[in-house]
Order: C-alpha cells, then sequence, then structure tokens
C-alpha cells in the first residue's frame, strides 16, 4: 500500500499543499476499510470526518436510488465537514473499499489557510467552475498573454486636450511642453471630437495659418477604443484605419491615447501573432498567405499548450482568419469583377469561436450577378492557402449557396416554415452567418427579414435538434471513456445549438458568438446569472481542452479531431469535464422543458 502521504502529493487538491499542510492533514488521518455494501454515513448525520478513497468504490443514494459513485482520488463529506451540515446523500460501499479517513478539525485548518486549495471545494458549492478550470490549467503562461492586457494599464500619461475653437499655435505649444505627438479635441463633456498629430501639423506648415482653429486641420471623426479592450484590438484597430494614434476612452469620455510605438515596446519580443496580422494585411500573393497561415497554426498551437485560454484565443484567431480571407478575396477580384455582393461565413468562424481544425463554411449573397467562378477560384486559393474545403459543400462555389438576397430570403421562409430535417440543418449553419467582405446592407437586409419570418414551429424543432444527442454521463461517470469522448459531439455542440435557439427565439441576431449570445440572454432575464455562468464556463473548458488536443496534433505535425482519449486527461481534467457534462445535460432539460419538445411535435 502507497505511504499516505506519497499517495496524497499525487492527487488535486492535495498536490497544492506544502509540506507542512500535509503534514498537518495526516496528523489527523487514519485508515478504514469498509466491506462490500457496507454503510460509510447515513443521510441527515453531521459528519466528523472526510473520505478520501484509496480503493474500492463509493456508492451516493437517495434513499435507495445510486446518484453518483466515488471512486479512487476522490473525496466525498468535504461540504458536511467543513459547514457543518447534515449530509443529504447515503454513503455506501459498492465493493471492498479502503478510505483514508481525515479529521474534519485538521482538513478545516488547511483549508482556512491554502486558497488554492479551498478554491478547489467552494467552485462545488457555487456552481462557478472559472476558479476550478483555472486550477486545472495552472501552468506558466505565454508571453503572449501580454496580447490580452487592457489597454488603460499601459496607458501612463494623462491625455492632453483642446476645445475645437483653440488655435493651432496654441494647441502645438501644448503638445511641445507636454512632449506629446498628437492633442485630442474635445467636447464639454470631455468626448473626442478629433485629434491632431504631428502628421497633421506638416498640413499646417504646407498649406495652413497657424492662427487658425484647429478644427479645419484635426482628423474627423476621431477613431478610438475603450479601455477595457485588450492591446490585440488596439493593434488590430489600428492598422485596419491605417493610424499611429489610437484615443482611449471610459464611458465615450477620454481618458489617454496610445500610439503603435507604445503597443510594439509591450509586446515585444512576443509578437508573433501580430506580425502574422501585418503580414497578412500586406500580403499581395496567395503564397504569402500560406505561409501566414501555416506559421499561424503553429503560434496559436504553442500558446494553447502553454495555456491560454480558448476564448483569448479564439479572438486572435479570428482577426488573423479574416484578414486572411479578405486579403485573398481582393487579390482574386484582380481577375475578376465581383461586385455588389457580400461574402459571408457560417460555423464556428460565423460565431468567432475558430480553432486550429476548421474547414471552410461560407456563402456569397448578391444582387443578381453571376459570381461562380469568381466564388470557386477564392475557395480553390483558400484551399491553397491550407483551409480545407467544407466536406458537406457549404461553400459559396456551390451554386445553391451563392444566391441573389431574393432567393436567399426564399430559403429562409421555407426552412422557417417547413422545418423538415434537411431545413432545420441548414437553419442550424445559416442562422451564424457573419459578414466578412463587401456590401454589409445586403446581411443586414437578410438578418431583418430572417427576424421578422421566425415561426414558433421552427424553433421547437432546433429545439430539438440541440437536445437529441445527450452526453454520455451515467451513475458511474462517463460512458465508454476508454474509446475517448467527442468534445465537439457531445459538448461544444449542444450548448452552441441551444443558445442558439434561445437567441432566436429572443430576436438575439446581431450577435452570434456563444458568449455573447448568453450575456444578451441574461440582460433579457431568459437565463439566470447562475446557469448563464456555469454554462459558459463549461462551454470555455470543453473548448479548451479540444484546443489542447488538436494543438498537440498541429506540434506533432499531425491532423487534428475532435476525439480525446482519456490518456490525455489527469485527474482533475476528469474531473471537470464530468461535471461540465453534467451542466450540458441540465442546460438540454431545460431546453426540454420550455420547448416541450417531449410531448410531441
Amino acid at each position: 500500500m502507497i505511504p499516505p502521504k506519497e499517495f496524497l502529493r499525487k492527487i488535486k487538491p492535495f498536490s497544492f499543499l506544502s509540506e507542512d499542510e500535509i503534514d498537518r492533514i495526516l496528523s489527523g488521518l487514519e485508515v478504514e476499510v469498509y466491506p462490500k455494501n457496507s454503510v460509510i454515513f447515513k443521510e441527515g448525520r453531521k459528519l466528523e470526518h472526510v473520505y478520501l478513497v484509496f480503493s474500492g468504490l463509493i456508492g451516493l443514494f437517495e434513499g435507495e436510488e445510486l446518484i453518483d459513485y466515488v471512486s479512487r482520488g476522490e473525496l466525498v463529506g468535504v461540504i458536511s465537514s467543513i459547514y457543518n451540515t447534515r449530509t443529504t446523500l447515503t454513503a455506501r460501499a459498492i465493493e471492498d473499499t479502503v478510505c483514508y479517513v481525515i479529521d474534519k478539525n485538521k482538513f478545516r485548518e488547511v483549508f482556512d489557510k491554502n486558497p488554492k486549495f479551498s478554491s478547489f471545494f467552494l467552485t462545488f458549492v457555487s456552481k462557478r467552475f472559472r476558479s476550478f478550470t483555472n486550477l486545472a490549467r495552472e501552468r506558466e503562461i505565454f508571453e503572449e498573454t501580454t496580447f490580452l492586457t487592457e489597454v488603460e494599464k499601459v496607458v501612463s500619461k494623462k491625455p492632453v486636450v483642446c476645445g475645437i475653437d483653440s488655435s493651432v499655435e496654441d494647441d502645438v505649444k501644448k503638445m511641445e511642453e507636454n512632449k506629446v505627438g498628437s492633442i485630442v479635441v474635445v467636447d464639454g463633456e470631455q468626448k473626442p471630437l478629433g485629434i491632431f498629430t504631428d502628421n497633421d501639423l506638416r498640413r499646417v506648415v504646407l498649406y495652413g495659418n497657424k492662427s487658425k482653429s484647429i478644427e479645419g486641420f484635426m482628423s474627423s471623426p476621431p477613431i478610438s477604443i475603450d479601455a477595457k479592450k485588450p492591446l490585440f484590438d488596439a493593434y488590430t484597430t489600428m492598422i485596419d484605419h491605417g493610424i499611429d494614434h489610437l484615443i482611449i476612452t471610459n464611458d465615450g469620455r477620454v481618458c489617454g491615447v496610445i500610439t503603435s510605438k507604445d503597443i510594439l515596446s509591450q509586446l515585444e519580443p512576443s509578437s508573433s501573432v501580430l506580425a502574422l496580422y501585418r503580414k497578412s494585411i500586406k500580403a499581395t500573393t496567395i503564397e504569402e498567405l500560406k505561409i501566414v497561415f501555416e506559421k499561424m497554426n503553429v503560434a496559436v498551437a504553442k500558446m494553447a499548450l502553454k495555456g491560454l485560454h480558448f476564448y483569448d484565443l479564439s479572438r486572435m484567431i479570428t482577426s488573423v482568419h479574416d484578414a486572411i480571407v479578405t486579403k485573398t478575396i481582393e487579390i482574386v477580384s484582380k481577375e475578376y469583377n465581383a461586385k455588389n455582393f457580400v461574402w459571408i461565413h457560417m460555423g464556428s468562424s460565423g460565431r468567432r469561436e475558430q480553432i486550429i481544425a476548421t474547414d471552410q463554411d461560407n456563402a456569397i449573397v448578391h444582387e443578381g450577378e453571376n459570381l461562380l467562378d469568381f466564388a470557386m477560384a477564392v475557395n480553390n486559393a483558400l484551399a491553397e492557402i491550407g483551409i480545407p474545403k467544407c466536406p458537406a459543400n457549404y461553400m459559396a462555389s456551390n451554386e445553391r449557396w451563392n444566391v441573389d438576397i431574393e432567393s436567399w430570403k426564399n430559403y429562409f421562409k421555407k426552412w422557417f416554415n417547413e422545418p423538415i430535417p434537411d431545413h432545420i440543418r441548414y437553419l442550424s449553419v445559416f442562422l451564424d452567418m457573419r459578414p466578412i467582405y463587401g456590401d454589409t446592407k445586403l446581411y443586414n437586409e437578410l438578418l431583418e427579414f430572417v427576424e421578422e419570418n421566425v415561426t414558433n414551429q421552427a424553433i421547437r424543432f432546433l429545439a430539438l435538434d440541440a437536445t437529441i444527442i445527450e452526453p454520455p454521463i451515467g451513475i458511474f461517470g462517463i460512458k465508454h471513456l476508454g474509446r475517448g469522448i467527442d468534445l465537439k459531439k457531445y459538448g461544444i455542440y449542444p450548448i452552441a445549438n441551444g443558445v442558439r435557439v434561445l437567441a432566436l427565439d429572443n430576436k438575439i441576431l446581431e450577435f452570434t458568438s456563444t458568449k455573447e449570445r448568453i450575456a444578451e440572454l441574461v440582460e433579457l432575464d431568459v437565463l439566470s446569472r447562475e446557469v448563464s455562468s456555469s454554462l459558459l464556463e463549461s462551454y470555455e473548458f470543453i473548448q479548451d481542452l479540444r484546443l489542447k488536443h488538436q494543438s498537440k496534433a498541429i506540434v506533432m505535425r499531425g491532423g487534428g479531431d475532435n476525439i480525446i482519449s482519456v490518456k490525455e486527461l489527469d485527474k482533475l481534467d476528469l474531473l471537470v469535464l464530468k461535471e461540465s457534462l453534467k451542466i450540458v445535460s441540465s442546460f438540454q432539460k431545460l431546453l426540454k422543458n420550455k420547448y416541450a419538445v417531449e410531448r410531441g411535435l
């Protein structure tokens, strides 16, 4: 039998403890053997001990119904011991079981002093998984976390501002006195009206009169970003608009100015993703974009393996991927007279949740032009770059998904009014649509039509589709785990599809990401904050597992899939995955009850 101290060191959360803290636990630890079918504790009792299973299996019963089980390396009795409450379940040995029985007072001493240790357990009490998944992911974070630093934390100087009627001469003096390269023109509420920079000063020298008002020389309307946005967003905004100075606002009021030099000084030397974004913007050939895409996948994989989370990474992946697609369309357009259209993305790209192993999901909405050859050329170019074609042919090169705006309206009207399986599948794909390039008026017109033509019958069928595949959760944990579990099929799809149904039912169409949709559903009181928090955190955890799994394949020069093996999961990952899938199951029950999908359609 492994000595208790050695056993504890291998198990989270005991692995978070110091040597002294482990010794304190051991000072109140005894070994107990429970024969098969013996009762360890009964429902309604206040416990004096916490039970850690060394071998065997404990069943937790509500009356005679088996609710859950506790296996090797897992604990039971923690909540009762910490809060001095009565147990709600009976614990019984399903087979001969050996437990380390820990005195609750010794356990509580360590619990009170070690925040990581206590966070492990408190997460389950609150049904919040953020701190728990952070523990599961605890490791050195890559330098690229700097990308996610809020802009306001980088801006050190107060902004230099002036009124709209002030003279250029006075404002230039003010810039010189404060050693800055810009001055923000504001109204009486400190909201930006424009910005005057060194570049604008050159125009004054060449063509202007320094005694004149600054209004005639400032750059307006000004480009700004909220102070809470990450540096990565600030940098991409500056590149997209071709500017070197970006106004920072807080509640719409000026609170600072950041320059491209400021950002690069923060991000060096870890600026690989920024460099890739910049290269994709400047690329002039498909071959250049191919190199960018290859490097992007490797860079993202390495960051994922170092601990960056799904939503942090998907923000960057989406920005670079959109830039690559946009530049591809621009390059191909030189050979075609393509106009009056909007190129849209669906699927994970449409939801801004794209990760490494994603194929093309795109379509075209136009005003009657023949754009099939153009679309074929774009799809082929993207495939050459390294973005695989969609096996199901959801691509703009498919004449079915390259039609005029009226045909698209007819599609949606038919899908909503005739909810057969094929039409429900099409709705699941195209309700995640997002404009990438072209005339967004066409997209907005289509979105408005969709909102006006949704039917209750279609919503119920979409709810059925979101709940028909249930997570493989049973009394004894995750079923068939030895074969691996499809994270996309059993975790990501049910949440993304279910949230989409609720969003559609509540006219939330302008937001396509699962995270944004959940936030809007909370604002409308459709989902409680407790449900939304556990749902979003479970979704991100499952996406994290999938991203890490696929990243390993990329680094090893292999192909990534969605099926994760039990060998890839440590005890804590497995525990959180089990709880996350339970939350998926609960969410599906919520949808079934709300839309009565089990009572007939």
